[in-house]
């Protein structure tokens, strides 16, 4: 055996770069390039791996309030070779982390109710206040439009959205970045169909338009003032 043979025979496979999903790699665009990422419910560990893999961030911290997802998420890391980079908690959202200036959290697969009360406990853990610029990334599964009231109102500015079409299913992407100014006096159209969204009018714009008039009319029965979204949507599409 060659001395070269030698060494290829004892030395470990190249570590495959981890790979996301669309709706994951969506949610990974919107992350500015950072000092530390913080990913909420990590559950496997594949974005705080990806984002330090790819020097989006110099370190990340990863929590889950389940002791087996947040041991998978280490054992994903170390496998990676980048946990040398990272600290992960068994914790429920935000307790026990103190946010810096700059940082970038991530909170994606929750209902938008659940992130509203793990920001609002770590916004009582801050006195009300977080550090300048930190950015929050949020891709809530339901209740959107109480997550961008929650926003508006509690001192956030919503300063990008995107629509993600995942396997025939549409998700937003919200990012809001703590600034502590007042509410802007958005119309309900703007928050249930999204305010980036409506001014920017990203991709995939007039399939989320036609999918959300449907959802918002399932609606209307309980909540007749949506009648006044189906027509801002109808108005839009008919510019288009």
């Amino acid at each position: 055996m060659t001395t070269d043979e030698a060494v290829r025979e004892n030395t470990p496979a190249a570590i495959k770069p981890t790979q996301l999903s669309v709706r994951l790699m969506e949610i990974v665009s919107m992350v500015p390039r950072c000092t530390r990422i913080l990913d909420i419910g990590s559950d496997h560990g594949h974005v705080p791996s990806y984002i330090l893999e790819n020097r989006i961030a110099e370190r990340a911290v990863a929590t889950d309030i389940h002791a087996d997802p947040a041991e998978t998420t280490r054992r994903y890391l170390r496998r990676q070779g980048v946990m040398q980079h990272a600290e992960v908690y068994q914790t429920d959202g935000l307790h026990g982390i103190s946010l810096q200036a700059g940082d970038a959290v991530i909170m994606s697969g929750l209902g938008g109710l659940e992130t509203i009360r793990i920001l609002s406990e770590s916004l009582a853990g801050h006195n009300g206040s977080f550090p300048p610029e930190t950015v929050f990334i949020c891709q809530p599964q339901r209740s959107i439009e109480e997550l961008r009231v929650f926003f508006n109102s509690s001192g956030f500015t919503l300063d990008d959205e995107k629509i993600c079409l995942d396997r025939n299913k549409f998700y937003s992407i919200l990012r809001a970045k703590w600034t502590g100014a007042a509410a802007r006096d958005y119309s309900l159209t703007e928050f249930v169909l999204g305010p980036c969204i409506l001014k920017n009018r990203p991709v995939h714009f007039p399939e989320y338009l036609h999918h959300q008039r449907n959802v918002v009319k399932k609606h209307m029965r309980a909540r007749p003032e949506l009648s006044a979204v189906v027509a801002d949507i109808d108005r839009i599409l008919g510019e288009l």
